[in-house]
């Protein structure tokens, strides 16, 4: 049984091996791009000596001068020298100067345009152009597989009789080893061990992405069906008519109002504030104390614009349970869903399977080419 795990594992690594190389390479260069992009785009700031931030009143109105209208989101970074988003629609971000309202130009175009077109190989093998039916079904094909590989690969590592000198040879890396065989055959021992359980979380979230069916097992966990894209018509949707300030009240600032949002969650890392109507008595704020995408630590609070507090209780986001926790696989692919510890595992298991299927074509091969010699003997 062994020998039939063992060239199964043989012949299917050695048939996709570089389609699975181009898949972790990718998934590598990957690990850090939201850092990588808000660090670029905020070297567009150009801080002046003795310089201060305007107010948040002062960046709304330069909001609305950039064409923002009520409605719109303002994100404030925790530090206040970064740039100021603010997006008017799905695909229309504005970049503001925090010191002095001006328009920036996105710094991070470049690097934007660079980790897109990584992200492309990653998803669908298009190296150039956009994607297609069969680059979508090499990878998706290639990710399945490589499940099967780790699973031979267990059953081909796991040691005969556990006995501690045997372990210790499959679970580090030894010195003074005599050729590059017996390094390869070491590394591919170690990482094997030490990424296993990453990459098949990596690899089984990837099908997710890659398959309706498994998209809907998730859902159908939960009783659920998957939402549908198409969008109700805007004529359709009636909204609750806002409520308005009296005349004869001053609104309070939004500095002010961003104040008690931030005296109660005083781990805060961005504030989402949507630009209210002039006379409206009522501010929505998101507060954010993760990494952007950790639904758990995401608030939205309703507060009164006469600056006498808030309205409710912190809302977390609506969503059914299947939705939750197919956002949370979402990012459990990527790591993101644990902060930047996730991603740092999420990246060494992405170099570590890039080690491996090295390791592995450099086993095979040579395995090839002494079967081959003997064949002639």
């Amino acid at each position: 049984m062994r020998r039939i795990f063992f060239w199964t594992h043989f012949t299917i690594g050695l048939s996709v091996g570089l389609f699975i190389l181009v898949m972790a390479t990718t998934g590598a260069l990957l690990t850090y791009e939201r850092q990588v992009v808000a660090v670029v785009r905020n070297t567009a700031v150009h801080e002046a000596p003795g310089a201060k931030p305007l107010s948040l009143d002062t960046l709304a109105d330069a909001a609305v001068a950039a064409g923002a209208v009520p409605g719109n989101e303002m994100t404030i970074p925790r530090n206040r020298s970064d740039v100021v988003k603010v997006a008017k629609g799905r695909n229309d971000t504005v970049l503001l100067d925090p010191y002095t309202g001006e328009v920036l130009p996105d710094a991070s175009k470049g690097v934007r345009a660079f980790f897109s077109r990584v992200e492309a190989i990653h998803r669908w093998f298009a190296f150039t152009g956009k994607r297609t039916k069969t680059g979508e079904f090499i990878k998706n094909t290639a990710n399945v597989i490589f499940a099967f590989i780790l699973i031979t690969g267990a059953v081909l590592w796991w040691p005969r009789k556990w006995k501690w000198p045997l372990v210790k040879m499959q679970l580090f890396f030894r010195r003074g080893l005599p050729n590059a065989r017996a390094r390869h055959y070491n590394w591919h021992h170690v990482l094997a061990a030490w990424a296993f359980i990453p990459l098949m979380v990596i690899v089984l979230t990837g099908i997710v992405f890659s398959y309706s069916w498994a998209n809907r097992l998730v859902y159908a966990a939960y009783g659920e069906a998957p939402p549908k894209r198409s969008k109700a018509p805007a004529e359709d949707v009636i909204a609750d008519a806002p409520v308005m300030l009296p005349m004869s009240v001053e609104p309070a600032s939004l500095d002010e109002l961003a104040g008690q949002v931030t005296d109660t969650f005083g781990n805060w890392r961005r504030l989402a504030i949507t630009l209210p109507a002039a006379n409206a008595a009522e501010l929505n704020v998101s507060v954010d104390w993760g990494n952007g995408l950790q639904a758990g630590k995401k608030r939205t609070l309703k507060l009164a614009r006469d600056g006498s507090g808030l309205i409710g209780e912190p809302m977390a986001k609506v969503a059914t349970p299947g939705s939750r926790a197919r956002g949370f696989i979402r990012y459990l692919h990527t790591g993101e869903v644990f902060g930047i510890i996730g991603q740092t595992i999420a990246g060494l298991a992405a170099l570590a399977a890039l080690v491996l299927i090295y390791t592995g074509l450099s086993l095979g091969i040579r395995r090839l080419i002494r079967m081959r010699k003997s064949a002639k003997a």
